[in-house]
């Protein structure tokens, strides 16, 4: 009977790329067809790139408690609409909320939108005993021709705080394919200092972070998800004097810079990486706002602030000079945030007839947030 036709493969295949993430996870259970399909790492690819799946702000808010031990943390991930109207406080969903976290012996890599999480071995690192302080940064990126989730770790020590001749810098990166950390030989001078960005700088399977040396002078280092190499890309022509930040703006590279002058009161620039070594100045931001320090860019031209006097999260729209509450109330003297911009992926996280419990899910996540640079990371910049 013609009610009873399947639907055309090539239409099928059009109304599933246009559903969510939590709407794909229950169709897979429609048939073996379509479970396959949703599972299939063409549909993965195709269904992230759709227009349909808009990038959205996550913010996640991390407490700290310090007058106990050990030290308890709340954690709170949440997404923001598609569409925040001028002036309106959006509505937030809570996608993840941890409390009394304590453990932090090891990192996790998370996927929101599918809520699978996998616990990560200790990193390898040879830590020297005469060495008394230290850094690091991460990058969670994904290798397109593997299908393979990797983690990158980077840690710096040094004997005294500022003497950046005797630095150690120590280097890994893990492969949720085979579950294992590999040693990296990192090919930059050791006098070198990451910079943590405002977002999750990964780009078209490369990480990005902001680095100075002695000298003062900004380059970017990079990491090659695929061909696991570290490499180096310049920055545009700004003054020595001026700070500045990596982030993303839409499907680009972006850099934030601006003048110490005014401090948290500044006159933004964001510059965009057109091409290889190739920037350019897309935006002047002067926002009429009281003091505050500038969290991300969202939407290729609005920006994310932190009022510094109420803790408050704030969208700024430099060309209407709207500021919308974005209804979050920080408590920044023991706590942390990040506003990150968030696309849903079907990518799994786990492997083959990996099988994780419920019931360990929220104790494997406690690891991850020890990885998090906390405030006094981020003044830094």
């Amino acid at each position: 009977m013609d009610g009873h036709r399947p639907l055309p493969e090539d239409l099928v295949v059009d109304i599933l790329l246009r559903l969510s993430v939590e709407s794909l996870l229950r169709y897979k259970c429609v048939c073996k067809h379509w479970y396959a399909l949703i599972k299939s790492p063409s549909f993965i690819e195709k269904h992230f790139h759709h227009k349909n799946n808009c990038a959205r702000l996550l913010v996640c808010n991390l407490k700290v408690a310090r007058e106990v031990h050990p030290i308890v943390k709340s954690v709170v991930f949440s997404l923001l609409p598609e569409e925040i109207v001028p002036g309106v406080t959006p509505e937030q969903k809570t996608l993840l909320q941890l409390q009394r976290i304590t453990d932090f012996t090891c990192v996790a890599g998370p996927n929101p939108a599918t809520r699978e999480f996998r616990s990560l071995p200790p990193a390898p690192f040879e830590i020297e005993a005469f060495f008394s302080h230290h850094d690091h940064q991460l990058g969670l990126g994904f290798d397109l021709l593997t299908l393979d989730y990797k983690v990158v770790w980077i840690r710096v020590f040094w004997d005294e705080l500022g003497q950046g001749a005797n630095n150690r810098v120590y280097a890994c990166v893990y492969s949720s394919c085979n579950n294992s950390w590999k040693h990296l030989t990192p090919e930059f001078p050791s006098s070198s200092t990451l910079s943590a960005p405002l977002d999750a700088t990964y780009l078209n399977g490369v990480y990005y972070w902001l680095c100075t040396g002695l000298d003062e002078i900004y380059t970017i280092r990079t990491f090659d998800m695929d061909s696991e190499q570290f490499g180096e890309t310049q920055v545009p022509a700004i003054p020595s004097e001026h700070w500045g930040t990596l982030t993303l703006r839409g499907n680009s590279l972006a850099l934030l810079t601006g003048d110490p002058g005014k401090p948290m009161t500044s006159i933004y620039d964001v510059w965009v990486l057109k091409q290889e070594g190739i920037w350019s100045k897309v935006l002047t931001v002067q926002p009429h706002i009281d003091a505050h320090w500038p969290r991300n860019i969202w939407d290729n031209d609005k920006m994310v602030f932190e009022i510094t006097e109420t803790s408050q999260l704030v969208l700024y729209d430099p060309k209407t000079r709207q500021v919308t509450d974005l209804g979050f109330q920080l408590d920044l003297n023991m706590a942390g945030c990040w506003v990150f911009n968030y696309k849903e992926s079907l990518a799994p996280i786990k492997r083959g007839n990996e099988t994780q419990g419920e019931d360990n899910a929220v104790e494997q996540i406690e690891h991850f947030f020890y990885t998090i640079p906390m405030d006094e990371d981020l003044k830094d910049l």
